[in-house]
């Protein structure tokens, strides 16, 4: 049977499209599908960390909308205080210019794109992999997916496994230009509220993007949450309400998106499919980041499979290896630090306020330059609690987690 590319590739978020162009600048045929049309709006935070910025070989600079120095904390919307950097901790863009670019250069490279293309189905036998979508069916070698935490290729090849499912919601909010001005270089950071959950706010070219995020079975208190966490913000001057009237009495463009979180070492591939980014779970439990570990494995699926096709023989269980050792290691260290935190979030919060070398190890690791898997060398000779600590906080964490769910979170607190 005819292929109708080496490989195909399910979506073109930054996953897809880094994969697809490592591919084509490798003389690979690749046919990427996308179900929507681009440039298209992406729910995300667009945060950009130095880490993010290292894996993509070419400059997106032009896409920053803000550069972060500083951070504003609160803990249950109290005990706020400011930390700043010299050099920026991240940036900001919007998500929908960031893929466009990443797709036209994955064009460029040689990827052939066809939008409109939802894939419902994946079927391989020992030749080829076959792939149905709502409009056609296609044929080739191998697949990558990289069609988000709700798409069909981990699930019609068996890899949605070992999963905690998270939740986010998010609204782009205008606000006065002064307003962008002052605020211009500021995160806002919501933390200890409830068990998992978050609030940020990161401001762009014209507006603020507000969002909480959690675990997925707190998102009944999500909303509450939201609403509290806008009149913390216009208690702290940043006059939202003045935006939201703009736009109507509540934010209408209040959108929400699955965070898949994996929580083992696990498959990431199966005979001629490989998944990457949030298809595989590659999501930060700890903060909710995702680009970066979706545009690192597509970077190591492009290798596996150009391996694979260049000698057969080469096995795509390289693949798994490589995720498991290089990108779970610090998602799985993120995760037994998200229950220390949920265990004594006000303990790590004036930790962080009061110790200038908290504050530095909080910013290395937003800018990549230490791991997650350092936080436990800070226990110096008492390193070898660490396993005791992280299990004795993850009980704390699930029965925090457990009685929040039955009162539910009021907004009064």
């Amino acid at each position: 049977m005819e292929t109708h590319a080496d490989v195909i590739v399910v979506g073109a978020g930054p996953a897809g499209a880094m994969a697809a162009f490592h591919l084509a600048g490798k003389g690979i045929s690749v046919l990427l599908l996308e179900k929507s049309d681009f440039p298209r709006y992406k729910v995300c935070g667009g945060g950009l960390t130095h880490k993010i910025l290292n894996e993509i070989p070419f400059d997106i600079s032009p896409l920053f909308e803000s550069s972060i120095h500083q951070v504003q904390f609160s803990c249950e919307f109290k005990e706020v205080f400011t930390r700043s950097s010299a050099t920026p901790l991240m940036y900001c863009t919007m998500r929908d210019k960031l893929d466009a670019v990443l797709l036209e250069k994955a064009q460029k490279a040689g990827a052939k794109v066809l939008f409109g293309e939802k894939v419902m189905n994946i079927r391989q036998d020992e030749h080829l992999v076959t792939v149905t979508s709502q409009k056609n069916q296609y044929h080739s070698l191998l697949v990558i997916g990289a069609d988000g935490a709700s798409g069909a290729v981990a699930r019609s090849a068996g890899l949605r496994n070992h999963l905690m499912p998270g939740l986010a919601w998010e609204a782009e909010i205008p606000v006065q230009a002064g307003i962008i001005q002052r605020f211009s270089e500021t995160i806002f950071l919501d933390w200890g509220t409830f068990p998992g959950g978050y609030g940020w706010v990161f401001p762009k070219k014209d507006h603020f993007s507000i969002g909480v995020g959690g675990p997925a079975n707190l998102s009944g208190s999500m909303m509450t949450y939201y609403k509290r966490f806008l009149d913390y913000l216009n208690d702290e001057g940043c006059r939202i309400s003045e935006g939201l009237k703009q736009e109507g009495s509540t934010p209408f463009s209040l959108k929400s998106w699955p965070i898949p979180v994996r929580i083992r070492k696990s498959r990431f591939h199966h005979g001629r499919v490989l998944v990457t980014g949030d298809a595989a779970g590659l999501t930060d439990a700890l903060t909710g980041e995702g680009i970066y570990y979706a545009v690192r494995s597509a970077k190591l699926a492009a290798d596996a499979c150009a391996a694979w096709l260049r000698d057969s023989r080469s096995s795509l269980k390289t693949y798994t290896e490589n995720v498991n050792d290089t990108l779970m290691g610090e998602l799985l260290e993120a995760n037994r630090i998200k229950n220390i935190f949920n265990a004594v979030p006000l303990k790590i919060h004036h930790f962080v306020r009061d110790h200038e070398r908290a504050w530095n190890a909080f910013g290395k690791v937003l800018r990549g330059e230490r791991g997650y898997t350092d936080v436990r060398k800070g226990f110096g000779t008492w390193k070898f609690l660490w396993g005791t600590v992280c299990f004795i906080s993850k009980l704390i964490s699930a029965r925090k987690e457990k009685a929040f769910k039955s009162k539910g979170y009021t907004g009064n607190g």
